[in-house]
């Protein structure tokens, strides 16, 4: 094969690629295989190559944390437009608990990775707070009970997903039946305010 061919058949790769392709990588194989090393070979190139577009694993693995915060948030954006009050809420929760599940490693990426960052330095989960707090507009709340009310509502939906990943609840009834359940819970819980979507801040 002559150097030209070799070259031709040899991947191209962008930061970019390499970002997707670890995220596919740890939904296939969990977050934890994800490495520099265990990645090239997956992409059948070497790890010398990717450093060209990544510096470390420390810098790979949050990337694909920052891609995930971003693909969620846009789930959850999509899902909830244009919605209020329960509606609102029930749709947020749905895509969340649909995205986690069907992307399960880049979604643990996206909660264990320490100060994750934009490329503009904003925190990766900034755009996933904006949104839940959203979701809870016009339920009655200040802008101190809007900050409880928000970490509420995304500490039960990453609390239960990240136990339905780790077989937390092979015993028993359906999943999903529990799921609602604390959805409607949280629905009519004081702390979130008023579901009624008439009533305004």
């Amino acid at each position: 094969m002559t150097d030209v061919a070799a070259q031709t058949l040899r991947p191209k790769f962008s930061r970019q690629r390499v970002i997707v392709g670890a995220a596919e990588f740890a939904d296939a194989h969990g977050a934890d295989a994800l490495t520099l090393a265990a990645l090239a070979r997956s992409l059948g190139t070497s790890a010398p190559a990717l450093l060209k577009h990544v510096r470390s694993t420390d810098d790979l693995r949050a990337a694909v944390a920052v891609l995930a915060l971003a693909q969620l948030s846009s789930e959850l954006d999509i899902a909830t437009t244009g919605l209020h009050g329960t509606p609102a809420l029930a749709a947020a929760a749905v895509s969340y608990q649909r995205f986690a599940l069907a992307q399960p490693g880049r979604y643990a990426l996206g909660f264990s990775t320490v100060d994750a960052r934009t490329a503009s330095g904003e925190p990766a989960d900034r755009e996933l707070v904006i949104l839940i707090e959203r979701v809870l507009a016009g339920r009655g709340l200040d802008s101190v009970a809007m900050t409880d009310a928000g970490r509420i509502v995304r500490a039960a939906l990453h609390g239960y997903v990240s136990l339905e990943l780790t077989g937390g609840f092979a015993r028993g009834a359906e999943p999903s039946s529990t799921y609602d359940a604390m959805i409607h819970m949280l629905d009519r819980s004081p702390a979130l305010g008023s579901p009624d979507p008439r009533r305004t801040a």
